[in-house]
Order: structure tokens, then sequence, then C-alpha cells
């Protein structure tokens, strides 16, 4: 727009229209890259993502961008309408601001820095910018080109490695775009995606990984002066003091270079409800929702994350009756002052009297869990871990404070055998932690004593557990406790059963057998507490006793239960 332009706007030159308070918020920022799995009804088409392609129309004149459906049939029945639908929202029209399958008039490809010879599923703008409309089941419609931009809406069902693929081909003509905040942009939105739905896929998850803190808030600071900017340089053009509208237009041009420079390489991940477009909706859309039940509310409404199924998760009979809220003691918990960690006074289950029962595994990490018997229940009331550089010795301190006011200080110890190597010279793990129970680290008495359980024990394997772990959980064989856990004081624990997957694999020994998957313990140390395995191999250890074991029928299922050279 011309200086002359801007001095002839009055309030009759502006449009007016609603956005609901996210729309607003991301329309000011205008991040680079901008990922939202938001719930149904948010208007994630025809608000955030149409906002942002307006911006590409005006910022990458004459590019080239990728609208990317997940199947052609989807692209024509619905992704097309309800961006023209966004498109007519905002103001524009088809044949004045954009035209669709058909070659555009001559003043606009002129503008174009791509060559077409075919218009088909293309749709170009009077800027000369262009889309180019892919779906991932016809992927040879974009094959061999190059964009500068791509959205893609409802992506939880793109298969991650054919989205993967064509982001390749975000990469071309740099030379005249790579300075625009624009430039290799990704928007990408979607209901929020449930992986135990076949055809569902939420790889979009990860990308909170790209969120940088400092970068967004000072986008969104600067963002913010930019806008009072700009109403301020709008509400001096009434005056027509033309010293006054230049210091103005002065202000607002140099907060907006700022902005565009913050705007560079950040990406922002966001996940909302449908709620925050309730002004438009009304809360008696909300009631009609409800009210036929809550399955697909969850994920595809209130936008929380979808656990995996009884069908994918290992422990598959695991539910909500396993798990008690019933385990801290109040009254000593409020003699503390705030910030105070408490001792073993806290369970409110815990039986002073009686001799403690933990399992531990062992490796780079120490996991430990215990548990107490209270007759047919089997309670697990508290966990402890170790992360490098913590290691034994902490472990054995860490416990020793904390159980603390025990009256009987016994523990029977269940472990991986693992942790019996190197037992001939005493430096097998579990020896080690044994001693560092029963003496402090001045080598004196603390009282305790271990007693380790799992001497000559041989491998639990995966099968063993998972048959194991099903019995118990079924509640159905009488002969063996009923499983409780504290879900307040074993939080990580409680994670794990609830998220480690399971597959099936193969051996010479069987024809198939299944197997806990285990690609979380090969993460980043600080990682580990909520996404590995391993305080779930604790639990194993402390509940696949071969006591229990000789209770169901294993026949064929890998038991080994003879002592290992």
């Amino acid at each position: 727009m011309s200086k002359k332009q801007r001095l002839n706007l009055n309030r009759e030159d502006v449009e007016v229209r609603y956005e609901n308070w996210l729309a607003q918020l991301f329309g000011m920022a205008m991040p680079k890259n901008l990922y939202l799995p938001l719930g149904r009804a948010s208007t994630k088409t025809t608000n955030f993502a149409v906002e942002r392609l307006q911006e590409c129309v005006y910022d990458l004149p004459g590019a080239p961008g990728a609208w990317v459906s997940d199947t052609y049939t989807n692209l024509h029945k619905n992704v097309i309408p309800s961006l023209q639908e966004g498109l007519r929202l905002h103001g524009w029209e088809e044949g004045i601001h954009y035209v669709i399958d058909r070659e555009p008039p001559e003043d606009w490809e002129k503008k174009m820095y791509n060559i077409l010879s075919n218009w088909k599923g293309t749709m170009t703008f009077f800027t000369g910018f262009n889309l180019t409309f892919i779906s991932l089941d016809r992927p040879s419609i974009g094959a061999g080109r190059s964009y500068v931009c791509v959205f893609g809406d409802e992506v939880k069902y793109f298969p991650e490695t054919k989205i993967a693929n064509l982001l390749k081909a975000v990469r071309g003509y740099r030379a005249k775009y790579g300075e625009s905040p624009m430039y290799r942009s990704q928007t990408f939105t979607t209901d929020m995606p449930d992986p135990n739905h076949i055809g569902e896929h939420d790889w979009i998850l990860k990308y909170v990984k790209k969120n940088n803190k400092e970068k967004l808030i000072l986008l969104l600071q600067v963002a913010f002066v930019y806008n009072e900017t700009k109403k301020e340089y709008a509400s001096i053009l009434e005056t027509k003091n033309l010293r006054k509208i230049a210091l103005a237009e002065r202000n607002m041009l140099r907060w907006e270079v700022r902005w565009r420079r913050c705007r560079k390489d950040v990406s922002l991940f966001w996940i909302a409800s449908s709620f925050i477009n309730v002004d438009i909706l009304s809360l008696d859309w909300f009631d009609d929702e409800f009210a036929v039940g809550l399955e697909g509310v969850m994920s595809g409404i209130l936008s929380i994350i979808p656990k995996l199924s009884a069908a994918t998760r290992f422990y598959s009979l695991l539910s909500e009756r396993h798990f008690y809220a019933d385990g801290c003691n109040y009254k000593y918990l409020d003699t503390l002052p705030y910030g105070t960690e408490p001792d073993c006074r806290i369970l409110k289950h815990l039986d002073n009297n009686r001799a403690l029962e933990a399992g531990l595994d062992v490796g780079g990490t120490l996991w430990i869990v215990f548990g107490q018997q209270d007759g047919r229940k089997y309670r697990v009331m508290k966990e402890m871990l170790t992360l490098p550089p913590r290691y034994i010795r902490e472990l054995a301190d860490d416990f020793i404070s904390y159980f603390a006011p025990q009256r009987v200080k016994q523990l029977k110890l269940y472990y991986d055998r693992a942790a019996n190597n190197m037992k001939k010279v005493k430096q097998d793990v579990a020896t080690q932690i044994k001693k560092a129970i029963e003496y402090d680290a001045n080598n004196k008495r603390t009282g305790w004593i271990v007693t380790l359980m799992s001497q000559g024990q041989g491998d639990i394997g995966s099968n063993t557990e998972y048959n194991f772990m099903m019995e118990l959980m079924s509640g159905r064989n009488k002969l063996l406790p009923i499983l409780e856990i504290d879900r307040t004081n074993c939080p990580y624990l409680k994670i794990q059963l609830e998220s480690i997957p399971t597959k099936v694999s193969t051996s010479k020994s069987m024809d198939s057998f299944v197997v806990k998957e285990k690609k979380g313990d090969k993460l980043p140390v600080h990682r580990l507490p909520k996404e590995s395995s391993n305080m779930t191999d604790a639990f194993k250890y402390l509940m696949c006793r071969k006591v229990w074991l000789r209770l169901i029928n294993t026949s064929g299922t890998g038991v080994n239960l003879s002592p290992k050279g």
C-alpha cells in the first residue's frame, strides 16, 4: 500500500471480523512454523491455516507452495471447499484474488517465479503465489517440483514416512525468497491423533521439541509492540497531520523489521481444545457432544493425548482398579513446612512392624520399587531411582533416610540375575547395594538387614512376564495377590506401565512370543523416568518371584527358573 493510499484510509475502509483468541495471538506472532493439534470445530482451516496462507501470498509473491491432504477424495470433498470458505470469510473471492484449476490472468502468471504447464490441482493468487494440491495417495502430482512452504490439514492421517519424503521438496528458490520469514515454512493442523485407531498417526506430537521458550517469548513481546504501533498509526491517520503520520509510520516500520527478524526459524507447537471457539460454538454445542458419551470427546474435543489401548499395551489388563489414591498420610504431611521432602511416614498403608520388599533394576541407572503384602492385597507403595552421576551409594542413602522411621529394618530384595554378575569376586551390584544399605558411608551399621532373594534364579523373559502379568492383573487367579499401586508415590511406574507398548517377535525355540518394547531405554538420561521401561523391570522382579510364577500354567512360555552358572 502506497503512502497516498494510507493517507486516504478512514474507518469505513477497515474490515472488522471475529477470530478466537488463539487465532488472534498466532496471527500477530506469525512464526515460521506452526503445529496445531486442536479440537474439532476450532477453525483450524478457515482461520489458522488461511491467515498463514494469506501471509505467504503477500510475503512470497510468485512463489510455489504445497497444500497436502491424505487422499485425493478428501482433497476434493472436504479440504478445498473448506479452504475456499476460509478465504471467503477473510474477504478473498475466486476470480478476484485467486483462481483454481485454470490458467490465471496473464499479469498474475507473469509474476510467477516457477513455470507450470498444467493448471489442474493448482490455486494461483493475484501476487503470483501458487499452491499445488497434493494427496499422499497420489504423490506423483507433486513429483519433481520444489516448494517454498507447505500446508497440511488433518495430518493425523499422514503416514510419517510419506510426509517426510514430501518435506524434502520444500527447498527451492532460496536466492529469491530466503530472507522471508515464511521461507520453507510449515503449517500443520489436525485433531488430536489417536494411534489406537487404525490409520491415525501421532508423529506431530514430537514437534513439541521444536518449541524454544526464549525465542517464542521474544517474538510475542515484539508482536504485541508492533501491533500497538499499527494501532497508533491507524489512529493518527485520521488527524491528517503529516508530521505525526510520518513519525508513527517510521516507528511502525522499525518494529515491523524487528518482528520479521524474530519470526525467522521460530517454531510453535500448541495443543488446544475446542473451547477456544466456545463464543461461536456456544455451550449448547458442547452439551450435545458430551451427552452422547465420552468416546472420542477426550481426544477429538478436549485434545487430551490418548493412552495406548489394551490392544497395544504390554500390560494390557492394567486398569484404574490397580491404582489407589488414598496412600498419603495427610496428618503427617500437614506437619511439614512447604517444600520439605517427607519420609516413609507419608505412606498410609506401610506397616512399620513388618519387613519391606523391593524390586531392583540395574544398569547405568538404578530403579527400585517397594511393596508389602497385606492379606490378599499386594501394595506397591514407593519408587526410587538414581540417574548418573548418582549411583549405588546415593540410592542407599536415599533409602536409609526415607525409611529411617521404619521399626523392622528388614529388606527382601528381588532383582535381575544380571545384578549377580561377578558375584565370585564380590563385585556384583546386588551385593554392593546390600552392603551400602547395611553400612553407611562411614562404614557404620545402619541396623538394616538385606536379604538377596534372587540368588540362583534364572532369566525372566518378556513372554514369561507377559503371561504372568495377564494372570495377575486379571484378578481371576485366587492363589495370586490382588495388585494395588500407589498412584501418588509411584508416578514413574504408573506412567511406564500405562505407556510401554508390545510387539510380537519370533525365535528359533518358539513360533512367536510377546516382547516388551524398550526403545525408550536408550533415550537421554533426563527423559528416562517417563519414557523408559526400567521402572517396569524393577516391578517385574518384585512380582515375578518363584513362588508366584509356579502358581500359573507356564507351559510353553519360556519360563526358566534354573540356576545359571
